[in-house]
């Protein structure tokens, strides 16, 4: 099975970037993660194993199990495990985008929070180790869109764009939860202030009645 002719042809590829390489890798990054599978980029036997299944399924479904919503409206799910950002109304999946964590994960805090501000091309402050980048610049690490977390009033901790994007997949941040810019930027319009956003482990959220189930279960 050739697997990026199937990615493509699946809609997951987008000229994201002039390097085909890196958008191949994003294609893979968003199959799994629509997939409640481990992200991390690299399409190995249990990428296809969900591929062959999914082409197969024509009445596929998004897997997730949701008992406990915090809201009926618009909220947001961060799986730390599985690097999986998941956008809900209530009980139903909007959209499932791949990320990047803390460098170590436990960077990246764990808890129930909300968004407290929007800021498209945010400035980056240095955090203390390198010179400020201005808005808008490709050299910015948050790339081009920021959602401040409530936490440490929604400066400290935030999902944001990125200016490295090999990085999303893995653990590489400061704490912040990273996205495909494009990714991101889509995001960014459909989610309001005051989003709830639920941050744990695979096995935290399932105590708060949130199971990203994998396809392949």
């Amino acid at each position: 099975m050739d697997y990026p002719v199937a990615l493509k042809e699946m809609g997951y590829y987008k000229e994201d970037y002039a390097d085909k390489e890196i958008n191949m890798r994003n294609a893979v990054l968003r199959f799994q993660s629509e997939h409640n599978l481990m992200v991390d980029g690299k399409f190995g036997e249990i990428s296809y194993r969900a591929l062959e299944k999914r082409l197969q399924d024509a009445d596929y479904q998004y897997a997730d199990v949701i008992t406990s919503p915090p809201t009926e409206q618009e909220w947001i799910a961060i799986n730390k495990t599985k690097r999986i950002l998941t956008f809900y109304k209530g009980t139903q999946v909007i959209k499932k985008y791949p990320i990047a964590q803390g460098k170590d994960p436990s960077y990246t805090p764990e808890g129930k929070y909300t968004i407290v501000n929007r800021i498209k091309n945010p400035r980056w402050g240095g955090a203390g180790i390198a010179a400020p980048v201005a808005g808008g610049s490709p050299k910015n690490p948050l790339g081009y869109r920021w959602m401040g977390l409530s936490l440490k009033g929604g400066g400290s901790y935030g999902i944001h764009g990125n200016n490295q994007p090999k990085s999303i997949g893995t653990d590489a941040s400061m704490g912040c939860v990273r996205m495909i810019n494009s990714d991101v930027e889509e995001l960014f319009e459909l989610v309001k202030l005051n989003t709830p956003v639920w941050i744990g482990t695979h096995e935290k959220l399932k105590e708060w009645g949130v199971h990203n189930k994998s396809y392949l279960n």
